[in-house]
């Protein structure tokens, strides 16, 4: 299973979320069950975000939340009491969600931003700053944990365009200020910054995940990097968790309208950037086109969650900018030129996976919100 995505996109689909894979002695039902009831633990808190969710929820009967699983061979084991096997379970989706639903839980779907990560590492003699193109055993533990947490990933390429501003002291210092401008390149979303070191008997990091304006950091120690990695994997996770896991509704008719209107919306490229853009808010259910004027454009969108946390989750990005609120002013409408435009996006729209409910939009719409594409 993996999660990491090709880099460049600010939010992307995570495969593999309601999917888990663990190590059993055998095929046995008891052994099964108690495989089950972990690898949904795991799955609920991958998609609420909340490491501690279990001491906050009773954990269902997994095995009525298993769309499809099998078992698979790993390596021949060593021991005789070590694990021979692989259970792969699928869990339904649409179950899990109900459930977090009915348990007033914030639910972190599948369309999440990239995270950028910055990893300065001391082990003897040796320093460096893990890359893109680079084979390693801390690397793979690193995309193992991250994994496991849903978070999908971009590591630096180190060329020479970040050796410009990017120095392994930055980094090990946790000098947040360079790294988040370097991120930029790559994506929008949170970045993480981190050194780790052996100094003969334990293994020490600093962590600090970097969102906005907030910054978050922590310092670990341990005998083995993999149980470190880890706990950082799991602490970053839950503070990402909090950020963009949203409280959602499972009636239809208690979807949120919200209209906004975005400046600076040129072209069909333009178009289509802010309404890929939109749709991969987790706030929002369904975009609609509503109205194009010169260089505006305007959508209807119908929220899962409160209207707060879509601007919250704008404000975390850097694809629109929230200008102050003004009455909304009649202006030009579109030239015939831009009829062409108009045109292509609306076939564009239509043929979007996320349609908009059959709502009473103009009803429902009580606010209007105006951005700027940058």
């Amino acid at each position: 299973m993996s999660l990491l995505l090709p880099l460049g996109v600010s939010a992307v689909v995570v495969d593999g979320l309601f999917e888990v894979k663990m190590p059993v002695l055998d095929e046995s039902k008891d052994i099964r069950r108690a495989a089950l009831d972990d690898g949904l633990a795991e799955v609920l808190i991958r998609i609420s975000g909340d490491s501690h969710i279990l001491e906050k929820v009773t954990i269902p009967e997994a095995s009525s939340y298993v769309k499809r699983f099998k078992y698979l061979v790993q390596a021949a084991a060593t021991k005789e009491d070590e694990p021979s096997k692989l259970l792969w379970v699928r869990y339904n989706a649409t179950r899990v969600f109900d459930f977090l639903r009915q348990q007033s839980i914030p639910i972190w779907g599948d369309r999440r931003t990239q995270a950028v990560i910055w990893l300065a590492v001391r082990d003897g003699g040796q320093r460096y700053i893990l890359k893109n193109k680079d084979q390693s055993l801390i690397k793979l533990k690193v995309n193992a944990a991250l994994n496991r947490r849903g978070i999908p990933v971009i590591w630096p390429e180190n060329d020479a365009r970040d050796q410009q501003t990017v120095y392994f002291p930055d980094i090990w210092a946790s000098f947040t200020d360079p790294l988040k401008q370097a991120s930029k390149r790559y994506s929008p979303g949170p970045v993480i910054v981190a050194n780790m070191g052996w100094d003969g008997q334990l293994w020490k990091g600093d962590w600090s995940l970097v969102m906005g304006d907030d910054v978050s950091k922590w310092s670990l120690k341990g005998a083995e990097y993999e149980s470190l990695i880890a706990k950082a994997a799991d602490l970053m996770a839950d503070v990402m968790g909090q950020k963009f896991a949203l409280m959602e509704t499972s009636d239809v008719s208690q979807l949120k309208m919200l209209a906004v209107e975005i400046d600076q919306v040129k072209n069909v490229e333009d178009y289509r950037r802010v309404e890929k853009y939109l749709l991969s808010l987790s706030a929002v259910q369904s975009v609609q086109l509503s109205q194009i004027d010169a260089e505006r454009i305007s959508f209807d969108l119908s929220l899962r969650s409160e209207v707060d946390d879509l601007l919250n989750l704008i404000e975390s990005g850097s694809v629109i900018t929230r200008l102050l609120v003004e009455e909304v002013i009649n202006e030009p409408k579109a030239t015939p030129d831009d009829a062409v435009a108009i045109k292509v996006a609306e076939n564009s729209a239509e043929n979007t996976d996320l349609s908009a409910p059959s709502l009473p939009i103009e009803t429902l719409k009580t606010k209007s919100y105006r951005f700027v594409l940058r």
